[in-house]
């Protein structure tokens, strides 16, 4: 397992596999360390796992590891854990990293109902045009069938003798008194 990602020296993103499929998880040493908790961290693990019904191969897996030392071998067990473990535990630790992490969370929360909300409405307006759309074009579609064929003709002749009646009119008939 390699390290693959490091977000600005902090806690390191590992290559898992888990559930079947290759992810993202987080040792959870480095959370731990970087949550800056007091507690033991494998008494803050095992407790954290069993107050909050983590389950094994599901939301962590445990990896022995062996390491030689100069007094012999060291057996040290590892929690490689989903994301989404790690960020509940970071939610859940009473520190102020974890309180970091809360009100990162809570301010992502409120980015997203923003974005959501403001979509929402252009949804709806975007909605009623075409609805009134759709109603203008199958009124017009429904006049068409109907009257269409007859409707233009007979309103081009009344627009002519509007304009007829608009326009002034000069009278050409010679005034024989006038000319005499």
């Amino acid at each position: 397992m390699n390290a693959i990602v490091k977000i600005e020296g902090q806690t390191p993103f590992i290559e898992v596999e888990l559930n079947g499929k290759v992810q993202f998880g987080v040792n959870a040493r480095d959370l731990h360390r970087w949550l800056e908790s007091k507690q033991d961290f494998s008494t803050w693990i095992k407790r954290r796992i069993a107050k909050y019904k983590f389950q094994e191969n599901m939301d962590y897996l445990i990896h022995q590891v062996v390491e030689q030392g100069v007094s012999g071998a060291k057996h040290k067990t590892e929690y490689l854990l989903t994301v989404d473990m790690a960020k509940e535990l970071s939610m859940v630790e009473c520190t102020d990293r974890g309180r970091e992490v809360r009100l990162y969370y809570i301010e992502q929360e409120e980015l997203a109902r923003q974005l959501k909300d403001g979509m929402q409405v252009r949804i709806g307006k975007l909605s009623a045009q075409v609805d009134l759309m759709t109603q203008c074009l199958s009124e017009a579609g429904r006049f068409l069938s109907v009257n269409g064929k007859q409707t233009k003709p007979a309103m081009l002749k009344e627009l002519d003798e509007l304009i007829k009646k608009a326009q002034p009119q000069l009278d050409f008939k010679e005034n024989d008194e006038d000319e005499s």
